[in-house]
């Protein structure tokens, strides 16, 4: 590597930096733009004023530094209904079944559980199966398990 590449090579990592440093700094600030999801699930951008509306926002986690961001929450909502439409709550003795991705086989399954977990969506027998194939396994990878091939 040459002294030119050697120093666009610092000048990437540089830029990389300060980025993570911006990423870091408390968010929103006074006059920071931020994008949330609507009721109509549209993607908005607003300034932040620290008023009851940006407020209300914040307490639900409903504040995204880019739109990408925002989209990918909407994205990840949606998956998280359909899934939704084929569970049931958990049920004490019986079998309740969740879905589970392997990182090290880079799969998806599902099996019984006992013992509720927190934010776990149950199925009947069967059932996590039917709603892997209607919703798409990769979907799911993506977001719910943030695992993009």
């Amino acid at each position: 590597m040459n002294l030119q590449e050697e120093l666009k090579a610092l000048k990437q990592r540089i830029a990389e930096l300060e980025e993570l440093v911006k990423e870091e700094q408390e968010f929103p600030q006074k006059y920071d733009f931020y994008w949330y999801v609507d009721d109509d699930t549209e993607v908005l951008v607003k300034n932040w004023h620290n008023n009851e509306y940006d407020q209300g926002r914040l307490s639900i986690d409903n504040i995204f530094r880019t739109k990408e961001k925002a989209e990918f929450a909407v994205e990840k909502l949606k998956v998280e209904a359909e899934l939704r439409k084929f569970s049931r709550p958990f049920k004490r003795d019986s079998l309740n079944f969740v879905m589970c991705f392997d990182t090290e086989e880079d799969e998806l399954y599902s099996e019984t559980r006992r013992f509720m977990n927190q934010g776990s969506i149950y199925f009947e027998l069967g059932q996590a199966e039917c709603a892997m194939n209607v919703v798409g396994i990769e979907r799911i990878k993506k977001y719910i398990f943030g695992v993009e091939d």
